[in-house]
């Protein structure tokens, strides 16, 4: 499987030259992260190649928040980073077994993972972003999880992101600060 490598200032290459037209074919493409790159990285990249917009109904009203909250924007301090991760969940124990394969967007702070449904998304687009491993979840016992190297595609990065932060609504406004 072919990647590409998203910059820091939002534009992706892939093979050493940047992309600059129809982005759509490379969806399903490895997607790597350069150093520096934040979530406002993320955000230059939507705003660069419009054509991701249409993968998520949220994805446009996240990109104008955004955009509002400018290079400036305050800085949560109650994480460090972000993480995208992929999980793998076998669940239904008693019952009928099922596997659940789903993607996350959490802070990390002290390498504990935290949710960002409190947190505003204009507090976050400075913070750094990774690609975590994949966890395996057995029958929800977090004590038997196991972790493994994995790929992502641009198209997970993005309905993936685009899903998590839809539930970071919270105008700045309306945070509690220190």
């Amino acid at each position: 499987m072919e990647s590409i490598t998203l910059m820091p200032d939002g534009w992706i290459y892939k093979k050493d030259k940047k992309i600059a037209a129809d982005i759509l074919p490379l969806l399903s493409n490895t997607i790597c992260l350069e150093k520096g790159v934040t979530l406002g990285s993320f955000f230059k990249m939507a705003g660069q190649y419009p054509d991701l917009i249409r993968l998520s109904d949220y994805l446009e009203p996240l990109l104008k928040i955004a955009g509002a909250a400018g290079a400036n924007a305050y800085v949560s301090q109650d994480i460090q980073k972000l993480v995208f991760y992929k999980t793998i969940a076998m669940k239904g124990f008693p019952g009928i077994p099922r596997v659940e394969i789903y993607n996350s967007l959490k802070g990390i702070q002290d390498e504990k993972k935290i949710l960002l449904k409190f947190f505003s998304v204009e507090t976050l687009v400075n913070h750094e972003l990774t690609l975590g491993k994949l966890e395996h979840v057995i029958f929800g016992d977090g004590q038997d999880m196991f972790t493994y190297d994995t790929y992502y595609s641009l198209f997970e990065l993005v309905e993936g992101i685009a899903w998590d932060l839809s539930f970071c609504f919270n105008p700045i406004q309306c945070t509690i600060r220190r």
